[in-house]
C-alpha cells in the first residue's frame, strides 16, 4: 500500500492565508478522524482547516475558496466583536446574551465592585447586571457561563423529552454539561449528557445534537446502521452534521475567557 504523504501544515495554512484578510489567523490540523475536510471559524483564535491524513493542499485550498463568502461573513461579525487576538483581557464584555436555539435574549449591564469574581442578577424582563470585578474577562465570562448553562439546562431538559416523545426513543437521565470538544455523549445505559453550549446554535442543529444522542440509545456507534436510524427521523442528516461539525463559530466570544 503506498503511503500517505504527510503535508507542511504550516506551509499549506500559509498559503490559504495569502488569500484570506490579513488579521484572520489560519491553522491547519491533520485527523486521522476526520471524515472530510472541515472548516471551523474559532472565536479567540481564527480559521481552523481540519483535513483527514493524505489530502493534498491543493484541496484544503479549493475547500476555503468554496466557502469565501461564509469565512468573510463570519469573520466580519466576529471582528466587531473584539477579533481574532486570542487574549482574553481583550475580548470586549458583551452588550447582551442570545441563547439562539430557544429565542431568549437579555440585555447586560455591569456594576464594577470591589471584590473577587463577578455576579449576574436579573434586572427586569430581558435584562441582566453582571457586577463585581467586571474589569477582569475571565471573571465575567464565568459568571456568563454559569448563568447560561443554567438557562440553557431548563430549556434542553423538556426539549430533549420533546424530541423523545417525537421519536419514541427514549432514555435513562439527563445531564447538563460544559465540555471541552463534545457537543453531547450517551452511554450505553441510555444516559445523555448535553454541552450547554448547543443552546447557542440555531435551533435544527441544537435539535440534530439531542436526536443524535437519542439515536445512540438504538445503535452506540457512527456506523452506517447508526446513520440510517438518524437519517429516518431526519432526511439528508449528514449535511446538517456537516454544518454541526464548523458550528463553533456561533459560540460567543466571551467563552474564550474561560
Amino acid at each position: 500500500m503506498r503511503a500517505r504523504k504527510v503535508i507542511d501544515v504550516q506551509e499549506t495554512a500559509r498559503l490559504i492565508a495569502l488569500g484570506l484578510p490579513p488579521a484572520l489567523p489560519v491553522t491547519v490540523r491533520v485527523s486521522a478522524r476526520a471524515r472530510g475536510i472541515v472548516l471551523r471559524m474559532l472565536p479567540g483564535s481564527g480559521l481552523e482547516v481540519v483535513s483527514p491524513a493524505g489530502v493534498a493542499p491543493a484541496y484544503l485550498l479549493q475547500a476555503v475558496e468554496a466557502r469565501r463568502d461564509w469565512i468573510a461573513r463570519v469573520f466580519g461579525r466576529l471582528s466587531a466583536e473584539g477579533g481574532f487576538s486570542g487574549r482574553a483581557a481583550e475580548v470586549p464584555r458583551p452588550a447582551r446574551l442570545v441563547l439562539t436555539a430557544f429565542s431568549r435574549e437579555w440585555a447586560l449591564t455591569y456594576l464594577s465592585k470591589d471584590r473577587p469574581g463577578c455576579a449576574v442578577t436579573a434586572r427586569g424582563p430581558g435584562a441582566l447586571v453582571v457586577s463585581g470585578a467586571v474589569q477582569e474577562a475571565a471573571a465575567v465570562a464565568a459568571a456568563l457561563s454559569a448563568f447560561c448553562r443554567l438557562r440553557a439546562g431548563e430549556l434542553l431538559r423538556p426539549a430533549l423529552a420533546q424530541v423523545s416523545r417525537e421519536t419514541g426513543l427514549p432514555y435513562s437521565a439527563l445531564t447538563i454539561r460544559a465540555q471541552r470538544t463534545r457537543w453531547g455523549s450517551c452511554t450505553a445505559k441510555g444516559r445523555i449528557s448535553l454541552n450547554y453550549t448547543i443552546a447557542f446554535l440555531p435551533w435544527e442543529l441544537c435539535r440534530l445534537v439531542m436526536l443524535h444522542e437519542l439515536c445512540h440509545t438504538v445503535e452506540l456507534n457512527h456506523s452506517p446502521r447508526f446513520w440510517d436510524v438518524v437519517e429516518g427521523f431526519v432526511p439528508g442528516c449528514r449535511e446538517l452534521d456537516a454544518r454541526l461539525n464548523s458550528a463553533r463559530h456561533y459560540l460567543p466570544l466571551w467563552l474564550s475567557s474561560l
